[in-house]
């Protein structure tokens, strides 16, 4: 968890990440990261999956809902899922072990 917030503080303060089914699903390409919560829809999910899967983007599966997931980043909503943009590739790493 210490990964996750020490990523999501790094690209907060940077803003290279877009949130939101909508956004994530035109941003796929050029992320670095997916992050998903589990109140995301599953056709909204194997949509990102499958494009994840053809890019090489990895996904992380936040173990919470989308209203924690906007905590997270300060956000008054909810948040189903963020698609990062500028994530040092050993942050991404050591967080996919940790999954």
């Amino acid at each position: 968890m210490k990964n996750l917030e020490k990523i999501i503080k790094e690209v907060k303060s940077s803003n290279k990440y877009k949130e939101g089914v909508k956004e994530v699903r035109s941003n796929v390409k050029g992320s670095k990261l997916i992050i998903v919560s589990t109140s995301l829809s599953n056709t909204d999910k194997q949509f990102i999956e499958e494009h994840c899967k053809e890019l090489k983007v990895p996904i992380y599966y936040y173990g919470d809902n989308s209203i924690k997931l906007g905590r997270l980043f300060n956000r008054p909503y909810r948040i189903s899922t963020v698609a990062l943009k500028s994530v040092a590739d050993e942050d991404v790493s050591a967080l996919l072990e940790n999954q």
